[in-house]
C-alpha cells in the first residue's frame, strides 16, 4: 500500500513541477516584456519608472513561483510520508504466540524423549 502512495506522490510531484514550470515561463515572459517596455537599450531604467517597477515585480514574481513550487512539493511528499507513518506496515502484536526462529531442525513434541539421550544411555 505504501508503494502505491509513494508512486502517487512522485507522479503528483512531477505534475506539480510541470505546472510550476509553465507558470514560471508565463511570469518570466510577461515580466521580461513589461520590464523592457519604455527603456533605452544599453541604459539602466530610471528609478520609479514603469520599467524599473516592472523589473522589480518580475523578480518578485519569479521568486514567488519558485517558493510556491517548493512549498507544494514539500506538502505532496510530506503528506505521503505522514500516510506511510500512520498507515504503514503493521507490526505484530505483543500478545501473539512467539514465532519460530526459522530452524530447519524439527523440534520433538513436548514430553518425548530426545534421540541423542537414548543413544547415550540416558533417561
Amino acid at each position: 500500500m505504501t508503494r502505491i502512495v509513494w508512486w502517487g506522490a512522485f507522479v503528483g510531484a512531477a505534475f506539480w513541477s510541470v505546472f510550476s514550470l509553465v507558470a514560471y515561463a508565463v511570469v518570466d515572459t510577461v515580466g521580461a516584456g513589461a520590464s523592457s517596455y519604455g527603456t533605452v537599450p544599453g541604459f539602466p531604467p530610471e528609478p520609479f519608472t514603469f520599467a524599473w517597477i516592472a523589473a522589480r515585480v518580475h523578480g518578485l514574481g519569479v521568486s514567488a513561483v519558485g517558493l510556491t513550487w517548493l512549498i507544494g512539493l514539500a506538502l505532496i511528499l510530506g503528506s505521503a510520508a505522514l500516510f506511510q507513518r500512520f498507515f504503514g506496515r503493521r507490526r505484530p502484536s505483543l500478545t501473539q504466540a512467539p514465532r519460530s526462529w526459522g530452524s530447519s531442525i524439527p523440534a520433538p513434541p513436548p514430553g518425548a524423549s530426545h534421540p541423542a539421550r537414548e543413544r547415550a544411555g540416558g533417561r
